[in-house]
């Protein structure tokens, strides 16, 4: 070794031993844990999920978990609906009950915080996801809280996994076959005198239902002062008008108009459409192309039905009577009764997001629901 060299090492282990006795000497560090972000009083952990799929595709997830803090023992992975809509909407509904429980919502592959390019979006990644989740939170069974769309996600899981499933709460329920087919395949179960004038009972129970909300987003547009009174008695919903032709709206006033409608067709009155988060750019509709037109999605829904039926677990179903997924409700009350551990809790005068109608009787309704599916006193 060179004398240069010789020197150079010298040099650093003096600066070394120097650094080593000074971190010795320094103050202690304050060994205070830093508390983690709240959300109105409730800690959110924000963390990513890394996942790799069969042909190398590397994604991260974005999860969120309220109340992490304080119950981790009690774990329930919610479900956002969409398909490709996010999971910040949800949390108005389960705050009420974030001291009790650790809520664990993610944005699924695709939707906002989570970008995936079409070509990974499919419904086997998104059950595949589900899993993946299961399985970072160290859990051998989990909890399934999902709503809209995502109870299809729930249906799912449960039948590629159906041992890791404690319980399922269903809350604004699809049922389980595709959304919006007339004669669902689970009916020569649960109705099987079903016929063509009960199909024009539905029919004529959501014309109804759509005659309503449009009605009253036209009258909070008027209130809102979108919309002149005397167009608007000029032209009814029925007539389908043309908003844009009155005159030219500006950006604020755009927005207005779609969340009013938004909130119209999701709760019972409408008149707190201030409060709807989310939309527009928080949905993402390739997600629901890529699920939607998957070659595999038929087979898969082919299995919720049998899936559900086979279910031994506790399953609670919370929907409100004017749910546009299943007015009344209609078959949920049958769909139950086919079911080994199931019940339903309906809140009157409540839509799509019954939380936002009806806090205290969704609240009651969810505590109620998680006792039953997690095992924890009420």
């Amino acid at each position: 070794m060179s004398a240069d060299k010789k020197i150079s090492c010298v040099v650093a282990a003096w600066l070394l031993a120097a650094a080593m006795a000074s971190f010795a000497e320094a103050a202690p560090v304050d060994d205070k844990v830093t508390p983690w972000p709240t959300d109105e009083g409730i800690p959110v952990n924000q963390w990513y999920m890394r996942t790799t799929d069969a042909d190398g595709t590397k994604l991260r997830h974005y999860i969120a978990e309220y109340g992490a803090a304080t119950k981790p023992e009690n774990t329930v992975i919610v479900l956002h609906g969409g398909w490709g809509a996010e999971h910040s909407y949800l949390v108005p509904a389960i705050r009420p009950l974030a001291d009790r429980y650790r809520f664990v919502l993610y944005d699924q592959r695709g939707s906002l915080r989570t970008p995936a390019d079409s070509e990974d979006i499919s419904f086997a990644a998104l059950v595949e996801d589900l899993d993946q989740l299961r399985q970072r939170l160290g859990l051998e069974k989990v909890t399934l809280m999902a709503h809209s769309m995502g109870n299809h996600l729930a249906y799912g899981y449960l039948r590629a996994h159906p041992d890791r499933v404690a319980g399922l709460v269903l809350v604004g329920a699809v049922t389980p076959d595709r959304f919006g087919v007339d004669e669902p395949v689970f009916l020569h179960d649960v109705w099987p005198s079903f016929s063509q004038a009960d199909l024009k009972v539905i029919a004529a129970r959501r014309s109804k239902w759509e005659a309503d909300f449009n009605e009253r987003a036209l009258r909070i547009m008027v209130a809102e002062g979108l919309i002149p009174a005397d167009w608007a008695k000029e032209h009814p919903p029925g007539t389908d008008p043309d908003f844009k032709s009155i005159y030219k709206w500006t950006d604020q006033q755009t927005t207005m108009a779609w969340r009013i409608q938004f909130t119209a067709v999701n709760t019972y009155d409408s008149r707190n459409w201030r409060q709807m988060a989310g939309g527009q750019v928080f949905y993402n509709e390739e997600v629901a192309g890529g699920v939607l037109n998957d070659p595999k999605f038929d087979e898969a829904v082919a299995g919720f039905w049998p899936a559900l039926k086979a279910f031994k677990g506790p399953a609670r179903v919370i929907i409100g009577t004017d749910d546009y997924v299943d007015l009344g409700p209609t078959y949920w009350p049958l769909l139950i009764k086919a079911m080994a551990d199931a019940r339903l809790d309906t809140i009157r005068n409540a839509g799509h997001s019954s939380w936002m109608d009806q806090p205290e009787a969704f609240t009651h309704a969810l505590r109620t629901a998680l006792a039953d599916t997690t095992g924890r006193d009420k």
